[in-house]
């Protein structure tokens, strides 16, 4: 199996430091509250103040053509000397994270997102985002094509939504 990769890049009206606030993958963040194919996240074990194994969980998509999914990763963070801050993921089986049931256990291979800040600009963020998702179970590759455009798409515009109410 070859994942399919998907890029994303956007300017973001907003500091690097608030769209990470956003974006970052820690336990009671965030994400679950602005991103719609976010419904949970949690963190399964700590290894480091960088890097966790996590386990998100997203909900049925595509008028429900799309089941709800659970994904299990080891996600590094790290900021840089310039500002920009990542998040870093990857596939990973985890002895306290057995497939649940109701859920199909999809597979990120390397991922994540990149928050760069804007040369002379403050309050704007190049956000580059990098997908390569086998989202398991039998869905034909037309469904998974229409899917994540539209997704990532949704995923920047809402993260734009999501960063002006932080600041409100």
């Amino acid at each position: 199996f070859s994942p399919r990769r998907y890029k994303g890049e956007g300017i973001v009206p907003a500091s690097p430091r608030d769209v990470w606030e956003c974006i970052k993958p820690v336990a009671g963040g965030l994400r679950t509250k602005w991103d719609q194919n976010v419904k949970d996240f949690e963190v399964i074990e700590a290894v480091s103040d960088t890097v966790s194994i996590c386990r998100t969980t997203t909900p049925s998509a595509c008028m429900r053509i799309i089941s709800p999914r659970e994904f299990v990763d080891v996600v590094v963070m790290k900021q840089y000397e310039d500002g920009t801050m990542q998040s870093a993921a990857t596939n990973v089986e985890h002895p306290l994270c057995p497939p649940q049931p109701n859920f199909v256990r999809g597979f990120n291979y390397p991922c994540g997102c990149f928050c760069i800040p804007v040369p002379g600009e403050p309050n704007r963020t190049d956000l580059l985002t990098f997908f390569q998702t086998d989202l398991g179970g039998y869905l034909p590759q037309t469904v998974v094509d229409s899917f994540f455009p539209s997704s990532i798409s949704g995923f920047y515009s809402n993260l734009t939504k999501a960063v002006k109410a932080l600041k409100a």
